[in-house]
């Protein structure tokens, strides 16, 4: 209520509160009282996928009209235009790249009747402004121009879940809020219904056994299956853990398929791999497992994905974090001991800082990540530090793996996989017979089966294909015809039975090792004038090089020194000398 009210006298609100806290009511409160009628409010959004979503939310839980501006509903057509700005329409969902275009600008905040009925603007997951302002959506770092195309006295609502000290004070900043004067409300992101669980990745990292326990061994349909969100860094790591978990299901199970968001809410989907976008403001109350896949690259982002598990209150979710190994290993560096070692460092350390503050803001420490892992107190706590909220609401469920060890059996790793590496199939000299039968047999198929395209017959078997099939001896089998190829030939599901057929009616000879190279002869140093094929040890070496510095000093010049004693009497002891003492310390000694 009270960002409602502030909305209403026109002051900024900075909201900081956790997924599921209801920050949604913010945008549609105000539309209640009687002073917002004829009004519309912005809300600043950076999904499209969400924009959809919150005008059905608006619709159907607040009565309001919303519209979504944005490239899945025409972008900003005239038509669309006109109808903000006429008044139809009581809250606009838009990106800041699209609210920012100079069409948006000109044809609607320019307008000064829409600027009259403004009543506030929404920043909504502003913490992106941070992560996202200075990489691929720069159009966040630059939000506070809207300010020049409103009202003076026009408000702007900041909401976040995720508001480290050095995010926030970059929101602030972006957002041109006065420190002075704006309403600062910070309930925390503790969800008190879900179970934090840290622990590292136990098997290597391509076999994903460590994220066998998301999958119910017995599990006999969908609804056994616990509704879970697994993040990873990328859309091919996602699909190779897809894989991998669908190996697992039962057989009736593993063709159980559908396409997205909308399944996954109605719970016909149980598992959904997805980047860290998917699930941002998404409305989903029943998640009860989320699973981060290595280190993110901040608490934060754990933090949110963490949150959008159990947003329903009466419902109980656990969040997982999988650290990949050597994450809590510590680098340390050898101390400077010299007085210009010393020195650089010092300016190093003088540059760095420098570095700092030119790019604009102390940011400090990069989210408390390893904090999070290393530290052997509750995880709640730290997290409680990072964001500067003391926990004051005691866990309905079990708090951490740290206050509950318990919690680690839910997580355990399935058993690690055989490795499956393929074996190195051994090769020989090439035999002519099959290169001639498969580059024969290549083209009669062109002929038959591609009579008018415009590739050659080595477009269905390539050069290297044929050598590969020509240096491995007899192909009695499609396992053999599959290693002799490597997985080097495209066609091979399409025309791999037909080629072994012809390979079979050939009488290929056993493979013919290829020749061994002969050995090259071992080149023998020569240390000043030795013959070539003595071996001088490094110790040796150490030595002449020393008593050439003798030398220098006093004029004696030995026969030889090989085996570590002089020829000339006046070298004896000191060729004995030679073998105790380093360079610098010859030379000392003969200063003396």
């Amino acid at each position: 209520m009270d960002a409602i009210n502030a909305q209403l006298e026109m002051r900024d609100v900075l909201v900081h509160a956790g997924t599921g806290t209801g920050k949604t009511a913010i945008a549609a409160g105000p539309h209640v009282h009687p002073s917002a009628k004829g009004k519309v409010l912005i809300m600043v959004s950076p999904l499209i996928a969400l924009h959809d979503e919150m005008v059905d939310t608006f619709r159907e839980e607040f009565k309001l009209v919303a519209t979504a501006v944005n490239s899945s509903n025409s972008g900003c057509i005239t038509e669309k235009l006109k109808s903000i700005v006429k008044g139809d329409t009581q809250i606009i969902l838009i990106s800041p790249e699209l609210l920012l275009s100079r069409r948006f600008i000109k044809e609607v905040l320019k307008n000064t009747e829409f600027k009259k009925r403004v009543l506030s603007v929404i920043i909504d997951e502003a913490h992106v402004i941070s992560h996202w302002g200075s990489g691929f959506r720069k159009k966040y770092s630059e939000l506070g121009i809207i300010r020049s195309f409103l009202l003076k006295l026009t408000p702007i609502v900041a909401l976040s879940a995720t508001l480290p000290a050095h995010v926030r004070r970059e929101v602030l900043w972006v957002l041109r809020f006065d420190q002075k004067n704006f309403l600062d409300i910070d309930i925390g992101n503790d969800r008190p219904n879900v179970s934090i669980v840290i622990r590292g990745i136990q098997h290597p990292l391509n076999t994903y056994a460590d994220l066998d326990f998301v999958i119910n061994k017995l599990a006999e349909w969908p609804d056994d299956i616990l509704k879970s969100f697994i993040y990873c860094d990328s859309i091919a790591m996602g699909t190779e853990i897809i894989d991998h978990l669908t190996d697992l299901l039962p057989e009736h199970l593993q063709d159980y398929r559908r396409a997205a968001m909308r399944a996954f809410k109605e719970g016909s989907v149980r598992i959904l791999v997805c980047t860290d976008a998917a699930g941002m403001g998404c409305n989903i109350p029943d998640i009860d497992l989320v699973v981060q896949w290595k280190l993110p690259t901040s608490v934060s982002a754990f933090v949110q994905w963490a949150g959008r598990a159990a947003r329903s209150h009466d419902h109980l979710g656990f969040a997982v974090l999988l650290v990949e190994p050597g994450t809590d290993k510590t680098k340390t560096k050898k101390a400077a001991s010299t007085p210009a070692e010393k020195a650089r460092a010092a300016e190093l350390k003088k540059l760095k800082k420098n570095h700092a503050k030119v790019r604009g803001v102390q940011r400090g420490s990069l989210g408390g990540r390893h904090n999070t892992i290393l530290s052997g107190t509750c995880r709640r706590r730290v997290l409680g530090v990072i964001y500067g909220h003391v926990l004051v609401t005691v866990p309905s469920v079990p708090c951490c793996d740290i206050c509950c060890p318990e919690l680690l059996n839910r997580t355990r790793p399935g058993k690690r996989p055989k490795n499956t590496r393929a074996k190195v199939v051994k090769r020989g000299e090439p035999c002519q017979l099959v290169i001639d039968t498969v580059v024969a047999w290549r083209s009669k198929i062109k002929a038959r089966d591609f009579k008018d395209a415009l590739f050659a017959s080595d477009g269905l078997v390539s050069d290297e294909v044929v050598d590969l099939l020509a240096n491995v001896g007899p192909i009695q089998c499609p396992e053999q015809l599959s290693a002799a190829v490597s997985g080097q030939w495209g066609w091979e599901e399409t025309y791999g039975d037909e080629l072994l057929q012809e390979l079979l009616k050939l009488d290929i000879p056993p493979l013919i090792p290829l020749p061994t190279a002969p050995k090259a002869a071992l080149k023998r140093p020569v240390v000043d004038g030795q013959e070539q094929g003595a071996v001088v040890t490094k110790k040796q070496k150490k030595m002449v090089k020393a008593t050439q510095t003798t030398n220098d000093l006093t004029g004696v010049q030995p026969l030889f020194v090989i085996e570590g004693y002089s020829q000339s009497p006046q070298m004896c002891r000191v060729c004995h000398l030679l073998e105790v003492l380093e360079e610098g310390e010859v030379q000392e000694h003969w200063m003396k």
